[in-house]
């Protein structure tokens, strides 16, 4: 038998797909076969919501077992508790099951749709201390869509989606094809992307990393979510095992942050008078419209004459003191030592409004919301309002929320963001449209979005 901590380069490829869709990995020979089927899941795509098993021969073949030879099929825990024959899978290491059937394995996932897979062993040799316990290499094309008859079913919905049947009655294949498409879904038949799957290798084994609020708010969603979120910041260029790096400040930013940098200038020294009961005095409203640029906005025009009334000024100001750059003191409004910090020093201040604005996760649904609201501004694509609420619809969707009386979340359904979030994009709005109270600077805004996401 070979050394247990062997290292093996093995090739993957789904039977009968032509062209092959196939994955190339490398992996540690000492883990169990109930490890490796997490490896194959994630190098190979497939969602991790179905039995599996293998086997150590060719299960379409007929006749290869010698004399008193008995072929080896390897099973889940539960599977043999429901009275199938075979092995343990948690019994048997990689290593051991590849010296037991010549260097050749078939694995098969979702027992319906049954996917067969090939596993051949091309090399192997003593194992580095220094590599993963996995990864991917190389390989080619997606894995079919789950649930879709096989690769008969596969073919036939690739086939319809670009030439259309006349029959009517194939018009559903199209319409559940299409019904998987989405913002954070994408399907594209020739896709395979090396680093994604690596990160879903790295995820399936060890769980999602803790060191970084993306990651701490991962692992706090379903299973199925979180590795389809994660490859979708892996799109957008954030790696969520890395450490919070700053992120490039776009270079109108400083414009953008000028009404936030003109309250905490006004701020300073002995700062602005409060009344008694917390709002901004009346007296020096007017200095405040005129000093972040709003005087010209329909809720000012409206003539309220006090904070109360102008609901744009008070959640200005309540998101400066929820970031940490304006406090009360006393009946003042005065600017905070970390304001005084930044204020000179725009990439600074751009750090700082990155990272605090998220909303506090304790208030869940607001949070995850606005995490995905983020991720809807971050990709492609100069989406306005409606697209960014209905690619945050789709999110909640994915997270499984529902209505209180269970019905479907619909794209104009959710809109509740979190508060300094909608703030702060508002602020920016303000400040480089001429009305920014309608309208979305887009460049600017998936900008700051990446930018809180890499915080």
């Amino acid at each position: 038998m070979k050394n247990l901590r062997t290292q093996h380069t093995l090739h993957i490829q789904l039977h009968g797909s032509e062209p092959a869709i196939w994955r190339r990995i490398e992996v540690d020979g000492s883990m169990t076969l109930e490890r490796f089927h997490e490896v194959l899941q994630g190098a190979l795509g497939w969602t991790n919501s179905h039995l599996h098993l293998y086997m150590d021969r060719n299960p379409f073949i007929r006749g290869q077992v010698a004399p008193g030879e008995q072929p080896t099929t390897w099973l889940m825990a539960n599977s043999i508790e429901d009275g199938l024959e075979g092995e343990d899978e948690t019994g048997s290491t990689l290593t051991e099951a590849l010296a037991r059937s010549g260097g050749t394995l078939w694995y098969e996932y979702d027992l319906g749709d049954s996917w067969m897979h090939l596993i051949t062993e091309e090399s192997s040799r003593p194992l580095d201390p220094a590599a993963p316990e996995a990864r991917v290499l190389d390989g080619a094309l997606r894995v079919p869509l789950e649930d879709c008859g096989g690769l008969g079913g596969w073919y036939e919905m690739l086939k319809l989606s670009r030439v259309p049947s006349a029959n009517p009655d194939r018009s559903y294949i199209v319409d559940w094809f299409r019904a998987h498409f989405g913002y954070f879904t994408p399907v594209d038949p020739e896709a395979f992307d090396a680093g994604a799957a690596n990160m879903r290798v790295r995820l399936l084994l060890g769980g999602m990393p803790q060191d970084t609020a993306t990651g701490k708010w991962l692992s706090t969603l379903p299973v199925y979510a979180s590795l389809v979120l994660a490859e979708f910041l892996h799109s957008l260029g954030i790696d969520v095992f890395a450490h919070p790096a700053p992120a490039p400040m776009p270079e109108d930013a400083p414009r953008a942050m000028a009404s936030i940098l003109w309250w905490i200038a006004a701020c300073e020294g002995t700062g602005l008078p409060l009344t008694a009961a917390g709002y901004l005095s009346p007296s020096v409203l007017p200095e405040v419209i005129a000093g972040i640029g709003w005087e010209h906005e329909d809720f000012v025009q409206f003539g309220g004459k006090t904070e109360v009334h102008l609901h744009g000024i008070h959640d200005f100001r309540l998101m400066l003191m929820e970031v940490g750059l304006l406090k009360a003191q006393g009946r003042k409004l005065v600017a905070t030592p970390a304001a005084l910090r930044v204020a000179r020093d725009p990439s600074a201040l751009w750090a700082h409004l990155a990272k605090r604005a998220r909303n506090s996760i304790r208030d869940k649904v607001s949070y995850d919301a606005t995490m995905l609201a983020l991720l809807a501004a971050a990709g492609a694509g100069d989406a306005d309002t409606k697209a960014i609420e209905a690619r945050t619809n789709e999110g909640m969707r994915l997270l499984e929320y529902v209505h209180h009386d269970g019905r479907t979340i619909e794209d104009g359904d959710f809109n509740r963001l979190g508060d300094r979030y909608t703030a702060l994009t508002k602020a920016f709005r303000m400040a480089v449209l001429e009305n920014g109270n309608r309208g979305r600077a887009p460049g600017l805004e998936r900008a700051f979005a990446l930018a809180v996401l890499r915080s």
